[in-house]
């Protein structure tokens, strides 16, 4: 009886009219209903073929050393139907070896394209997305069709995200390394220092805290996939100065509110640290550039907590010289200019913005003030902790090649 030729096998063609030659079996001719279990534990009544709930096992490929060879492959789908085998040998290409599309050449030159500016590739955007990609890829004679799917994917692999950018401040202070390196050493040795009686505190300024009204209250959800809505129209009662100091060691915060920050408050504030602080040995300050940090209010509190004569402070690079000298009680270290990421009160700052300020409702200027000093006790008490601070200013690990 003639037969249908399918993936290289022969199959009866009495088995054509109702199933894929695939799925048939002897007893098709029969009564039968479908069966869903294990075929080796079906009864004597059922005459569901084998093949029509599972795949066949010889439906199986596998790969071949050299180039696409026929091998044969027995069949046993049926055999637990009837006594003659369900299917006669049949012979199966298998794949070659290597199965991918994309030999490893062509994947490295789709990451080296996304690497480099779109320019000098002749297309004219300042970034690159996938699809751009897939298509300078093409025209690049880099391959000669690919996907975006195909090309997220071996940008995946290189660590490689092109569509994601941040903004990133340069900072041209020559002495950066030697400054960033210094101020690096007391975060990682922080806790030594305390044994030793020395202690490093970060301190700094966020300015122009808004009192914030919202015109109409905050609408709350009253179902879970709700979220919660907040007036856009607001009514401004003024701004706050908080002037901050984070303990490195513990994660203490202490603060100070005024309406604005000449160079008499941060000397009150430095008052303040000094007499928090009575029984340390050593203070460490680490503070940014900015001219009320090394003012002559700030010389005079440093000489007289420091118990230390107070030089010559005419100009600003003799008052700098005595901040930073370490041959006394108190000690400043400045952040390399456009650096204040180095300065570890800027992370509690943003801490303060996301769980107060950002949603906050404030109908007065006392409103904000009080909040703002509830908070900071409350994160004292539950919430401190040291911050566990990555950065070394040793290069970064490279990351893992593209295969």
């Amino acid at each position: 009886m003639k037969g249908m030729k399918l993936l290289n096998m022969e199959v009866p063609s009495c088995h054509l009219p109702l199933y894929p030659p695939y799925l048939c079996g002897p007893a098709i001719g029969r009564s039968w209903r479908p069966w869903f279990g294990n075929a080796r534990r079906r009864s004597a009544t059922c005459f569901a073929p084998a093949s029509f709930c599972c795949a066949p096992k010889a439906l199986h490929t596998g790969r071949s050393s050299g180039g696409s060879i026929p091998v044969l492959i027995r069949s046993f789908a049926g055999g637990s139907v009837s006594d003659k085998p369900g299917f006669p040998d049949f012979a199966i290409n298998l794949a070659p070896d290597d199965r991918r599309f994309f030999p490893p050449h062509e994947q490295h030159k789709v990451v080296a394209l996304a690497t480099c500016p779109p320019r000098e590739a002749n297309t004219p955007i300042t970034h690159w997305s996938m699809a751009d990609l897939a298509k300078a890829s093409v025209t690049q004679r880099i391959v000669a069709s690919i996907s975006r799917s195909t090309v997220w994917r071996l940008l995946d692999q290189a660590a490689i995200k092109p569509p994601r950018w941040h903004y990133w401040r340069h900072s041209p202070d020559p002495q950066f390394e030697s400054k960033m390196l210094d101020i690096v050493d007391l975060y990682l040795r922080a806790q030594e220092l305390v044994k030793q009686g020395e202690i490093v505190v970060c301190v700094d300024e966020k300015t122009s805290i808004q009192a914030l009204q919202r015109k109409y209250p905050h609408h709350r959800p009253t179902t879970t996939p709700n979220l919660e809505r907040i007036e856009h129209e607001y009514i401004r009662h003024g701004t706050r100065c908080l002037t901050a100091g984070f303990e490195v060691a513990t994660g203490q915060v202490f603060g100070l509110l005024t309406p604005n920050r000449p160079s008499e408050v941060f000397a009150q504030f430095l008052e303040s640290l000094c007499g928090r602080h009575e029984s340390a040995q050593k203070i460490h300050i680490v503070g940014d550039n900015l001219n009320t940090h090394w003012s002559e209010d700030a010389c005079r509190v440093v000489a007289k907590r420091s118990e230390c004569p107070l030089p010559p402070i005419g100009d600003g690079p003799q008052r700098r010289a005595f901040l930073t000298s370490p041959n006394k009680r108190i000690v400043f270290h400045f952040t390399p200019s456009h650096a204040s990421w180095l300065n570890q009160v800027e992370i509690w700052f943003a801490t303060l913005s996301r769980k107060l300020i950002r949603r906050g409702d404030f109908p007065s200027l006392d409103d904000l003030e009080q909040k703002i000093m509830e908070f900071i006790t409350h994160y004292n008490a539950p919430l401190a902790h040291p911050y566990r601070w990555t950065y070394t200013g040793k290069p970064l690990a490279a990351g893992r090649a593209v295969a």
